[in-house]
């Protein structure tokens, strides 16, 4: 029988064995959006996909793409997920950026969970309806932003004379509640559980009324690491895809609950009501170039951005 002396060193000598091998793991840091779309990611980590690799990730949230790839610019991540306007605009800026593995894809209208919510008691119903009133957004500028102003514009308002106000994900239902906004886009998580309250209700699914197959988030890296260090990113896109369909095969799976509550920070027993959408394993460049355009309908681009150069052989 092992002693207590005996079961200290092997215990030792265990923690030595588990600090030595991450010490040979290569070091990546991704900016990441605590919202269901990143899933995948943290499947992949918690399978051991990255180890695998020969990867360790670090994960960091922002509140959008707009504010994870300045820091990604700035050499403070390797990777950001971000989304399809973002990149685009950075592209605009002459700024160097490429989407290095999909992220999030509306490919069915069923599966598009996302939603403009409202109280119930607003009255508010179309986009003509929201002229003169505030609209939470995550950040502006951005592929939230856009395509509510879209979808606005289609639903007979003029989306110039409506207010778009940043609000955090976590912080969008109670915004609403509060009346500080008339409005907000909501993503999963956080969609399902204020709709699940009776003075919520959802008005519209603008990404897949405006654009059904619309490519919204993306992995991203600047052109000067994907060329510097190629192999890290492909063994990032590698287990990434391996998380992708563990996901996808698993979406009704209680395990799933515990992933998703570790990085939104919300109990297991509010996540149970999720309606999981699948992820998609490739970019679409020709979605990209709809968007686009919508940019350039909506003055966010001044005129076209060449799409196919900012997709590295990784995402397609």
């Amino acid at each position: 029988m092992l002693n207590r002396r005996s079961l200290l060193q092997t215990g030792a000598a265990l923690a030595v064995a588990g600090t030595a091998r991450a010490a040979e793991l290569e070091r990546v840091r991704v900016s990441i959006i605590p919202i269901n779309d990143v899933t995948p990611l943290f499947v992949a980590i918690k399978q051991g996909f990255f180890e695998q690799e020969g990867l360790m990730v670090d994960t960091s949230p922002s509140s959008g793409g707009a504010t994870g790839i300045p820091g990604l610019v700035a050499g403070s991540y390797d990777i950001a997920y971000g989304n399809v306007v973002s990149t685009m605009l950075a592209a605009q800026q002459g700024i160097e950026l490429r989407v290095v593995a999909p992220g999030t894809k509306i490919q069915e209208a069923k599966n598009d969970h996302s939603a403009l919510v409202v109280r119930r008691d607003s009255g508010i119903r179309s986009g003509q309806d929201l002229e003169g009133k505030v609209v939470g957004v995550n950040t502006r500028n951005n592929v939230i932003w856009l395509y509510a102003r879209a979808w606005i514009k289609a639903t007979g308002g003029n989306p110039d004379r409506v207010t778009y106000k940043e609000v955090p994900h976590p912080q969008m239902e109670d915004a609403i509640r509060q009346k500080q906004a008339d409005a907000g886009y909501m993503v999963v998580p956080y969609v399902t559980l204020a709709t699940a309250k009776p003075e919520f209700e959802k008005i519209a699914h603008p990404y897949s009324a405006v654009q059904l197959g619309v490519d919204v988030g993306q992995y991203l890296a600047t052109a000067a690491f994907l060329q510097a260090k190629p192999e890290t990113v492909a063994k990032f896109a590698r287990a990434l895809r391996r998380g992708i369909t563990w996901y996808n095969a698993n979406l009704t799976n209680p395990d799933l609950l515990p992933v998703i509550s570790g990085f939104t920070k919300i109990e297991v027993p509010l996540l149970q009501t999720l309606t999981l959408a699948p992820s998609p394993l490739a970019v679409e460049p020709a979605q990209m170039e709809k968007t686009m355009q919508l940019m350039i309908e909506h003055r966010l681009l001044r005129g076209p951005v060449d799409v196919k150069p900012l997709i590295g052989p990784t995402a397609v």
